[in-house]
């Protein structure tokens, strides 16, 4: 059963309200006849616009299904999603992104690399989903979609998300990939340390426009074009990945933090 744990993987902020409400103080500030630049930078930072989803519930990614100790058979499985992204008050748009996430492997590999991310084969990724069919509302169901969409899809012979599979039950449930010009649907968040006993906390943060030089990509993906994409309505969401037969990717919790500015 899901529950809220504040104390796991905290936000880095205790709450947020709506850009629609800080835009509501904008025309208070004007009144005061501040500029417009500087009553921007205060309804922002002081009212904190955003939104932010945290899930604290114990699932295992297992390759089981196919295979061999030898092929790239793999897993997928949805294991966060957020609110959609609200429909008015954008000024600027979502300039920042924070994912957190509790996991481990099996606890052992094999090939070696422990300790280390050489040799790691479970990790997460993120999409950006929109409503389908297009102009529709979407899901309207009282349930998270990670509790609609609660199986998993194993395939043998590629990494990629399995499309084809994943995108004809996110359509059946009124959900659609976002795609990046090159085709992209999905961005690699991080990977798990290698043959690691013990759950371990992981932080990613990516900014609108910015990309850091000193990326250890085989630690955590760079979200190129991601933010970019975030549209109102639209929502991300999070899937737990794990790859070679036998590997189980452990999640014990998950965050995301949406920031906008005005």
């Amino acid at each position: 059963m899901d529950y809220q744990a504040h104390d796991i993987l905290p936000f880095s902020q205790t709450s947020y309200v709506a850009p629609t409400a800080a835009d509501e103080v904008l025309p208070i500030l004007r009144e005061k006849n501040l500029p417009d630049e500087i009553a921007l930078e205060i309804a922002s930072l002081g009212y904190s616009p955003g939104l932010s989803k945290r899930r604290v519930r114990q699932q295992v990614y297992h390759v089981s299904n196919y295979g061999t100790p030898t092929n790239q058979a793999n897993i997928t499985g949805l294991y966060l999603s957020t609110n959609r992204m609200p429909e008015n008050g954008w000024r600027v748009g979502p300039q920042r992104i924070i994912f957190q996430t509790r996991a481990k492997d099996q606890g052992w590999a094999d090939a070696g690399g422990d300790g280390t991310f050489e040799n790691s084969h479970t990790w997460f990724e993120a999409s950006i989903l929109r409503s389908f069919p297009l102009g529709t509302e979407g899901n309207d169901r009282d349930v998270t979609l990670e509790d609609d969409l609660s199986i998993s899809w194993q395939t043998a012979v590629t990494m990629d998300l399995n499309a084809n599979s994943s995108r004809n039950d996110l359509r059946e449930r009124g959900w659609d990939f976002v795609q990046a010009a090159d085709g992209r649907i999905a961005w690699k968040v991080c990977n798990n340390i290698t043959a690691s006993n013990q759950y371990r906390d992981y932080r990613v943060e990516w900014r609108r426009g910015f990309q850091a030089e000193d990326v250890d990509e085989m630690a955590v993906g760079r979200g190129e074009g991601f933010l970019e994409l975030l549209e109102p309505g639209f929502i991300v969401v999070l899937w737990a990945r794990a790859q070679q037969w036998n590997w189980r990717n452990f999640v014990g919790a998950a965050t995301i933090e949406i920031k906008y500015e005005l």
